[in-house]
């Protein structure tokens, strides 16, 4: 027979996962509430790829160093006359690639490709003459007592080592699939224990241009404890922001060398 408190986690997971916008109380004032978004599709990190571009197109196009400008649709009906469909840029944007080891990160920088794309900006391969695009992801999960701790594959194997479920391992030696198992592995077991609870996901995208810094925008959403390996790197999470250049490109100068053969 199930126990009340398995009951009642199960009956809220059940809650939660019914619908994409939760309600939330953590942290916050008492009485009061506020909705996050929860993870639980492909198509969630497709809608997040769609709100993270339109605000960056959104902000950018009201700054007249990049000329980006919106499109209307001049056929449309008086009532969507002004709305805009999409945008126009002199430059191309180009996606700083994030940890390699990171699932989520590897299919965002396509995400999010595509959604530029889809907002009317060209997009490219290489940063050179390039708007460059930043995002960066940590992750949190939650312990039976409601803290915040920081996941990583170093925190979820420390935790499974001090609470007695799996020795900790070399995390060096492992490869990137094998990493990600067994720290899926020991989330899940983690989670059996009780040690993790819930978990959330921060995704900052922000753009750089020279040394100022012209947009940056968070978002945090609820993620799968189970799925928590997706969002996790063994790399360092403060990554350097790729700063887009400013200032017309400086072309190497160019002579002329005679080659004498015998």
């Amino acid at each position: 027979m199930l126990k009340p408190a398995v009951i009642l986690l199960a009956v809220a997971s059940f809650t939660l996962s019914a619908c994409g916008k939760p309600w939330v109380k953590r942290d916050q004032q008492p009485q009061t509430t506020h909705s996050q978004y929860k993870v639980l599709t492909w198509n969630d990190w497709n809608l997040l790829g769609q709100r993270s571009s339109a605000r960056i197109v959104n902000d950018l196009s009201a700054m007249p160093d990049f000329g980006i400008s919106p499109v209307v649709d001049a056929s449309a009906s008086d009532k969507r006359k002004n709305e805009v469909v999409s945008y126009s840029s002199p430059k191309p944007f180009y996606v700083q690639p994030g940890p390699f080891d990171m699932p989520f990160s590897r299919a965002f920088k396509r995400i999010l490709e595509n959604e530029l794309l889809a907002n009317g900006v060209p997009v490219v391969s290489s940063p050179k003459g390039a708007i460059v695009v930043n995002y960066q992801v940590q992750s949190f999960f939650y312990d039976d007592k409601g803290y915040r701790l920081p996941a990583s594959p170093e925190s979820v194997f420390g935790l499974a080592t001090a609470i007695g479920i799996k020795e900790y391992g070399n995390w060096g030696t492992l490869s990137t699939i094998g990493a990600g198992l067994v720290a899926t592995e020991l989330v899940r077991g983690l989670i059996d224990f009780g040690a993790v609870t819930d978990a959330e996901m921060v995704l900052t995208t922000s753009i750089a241009h020279g040394a100022e810094l012209v947009h940056q925008k968070s978002e945090v959403l609820y993620v799968r404890p189970e799925e928590l390996s997706l969002y996790m790197t063994s790399l360092p999470a403060d990554r350097p922001i790729r700063a887009t250049a400013t200032g017309a490109e400086e072309k190497l100068p160019v002579q002329t060398i005679a080659i004498v053969t015998q």
